[in-house]
């Protein structure tokens, strides 16, 4: 992996994670939660996929 790779991996990792808290969230919405609900369930689904994101890479999935 060269130098240059290294920033588009990580902007990948953080698009996917931008992309699970904004789903998380809005499943909440749909679900009518209240913003602090929301926000849980956005913060869960980000944990999450973090996790999993954080697994494939030691798998060298990613």
């Amino acid at each position: 992996m060269t130098e240059e790779q290294k920033p588009q991996e990580l902007d990948d990792e953080l698009f996917d994670l931008i992309g699970a808290v904004g789903a998380g969230i809005g499943v909440a919405k749909d679900e009518g939660l209240p913003p602090p609900a929301a926000r849980q369930v956005g913060t869960d689904t980000a944990e999450d996929a973090a996790a999993k994101l954080a697994d494939l890479k030691r798998l060298g999935q990613t």
